[in-house]
């Protein structure tokens, strides 16, 4: 009769206890690889996120500058009126005639009437 070696119960329990740690090393790993991943990709949603908002940020600013260029030009325009005008108003001196150019000015450029005047509007466009 040939006898066998048979193993000790705490033998048992170790290669047991061996293979759960190595199935929680295995467990631990996947979740660090897949809590790297998840960073990753949040990193990355980030970068993009961040490139339009910039892009856009920027495509805002030219269109202010524009704006701004269009403002600064019909400031230009209007400073340039108001000095015609004071000089106008210097070289002539008086009230009465700062009146009748107030009044000139009124009638062309705003189209402005007198209480009681008619006006007739050409529709033809001749």
């Amino acid at each position: 009769m040939k006898l066998r070696r048979t193993e000790k119960p705490h033998t048992a329990a170790k290669k047991a206890s061996r293979s759960t740690e190595k199935a929680q090393d295995e467990g631990r790993r996947f979740l660090s690889r897949s809590v790297l991943v998840l960073i990753a990709l949040v990193a990355v949603a980030f970068l993009i996120y961040s490139m339009i908002s910039i892009i856009s940020i920027r495509s805002q600013i030219r269109e202010r500058k524009a704006e701004l260029d269009d403002l600064n030009e019909q400031i230009t325009v209007q400073e340039i009126k108001n000095a015609d005008i004071q000089k106008l108003y210097d070289s002539t001196g008086t009230d009465s005639d700062f009146s009748t150019l107030a009044e000139q000015i009124a009638r062309d450029d705003l189209d402005y009437i007198k209480e009681g005047e008619r006006v007739f509007v050409n529709v033809a466009g001749d």
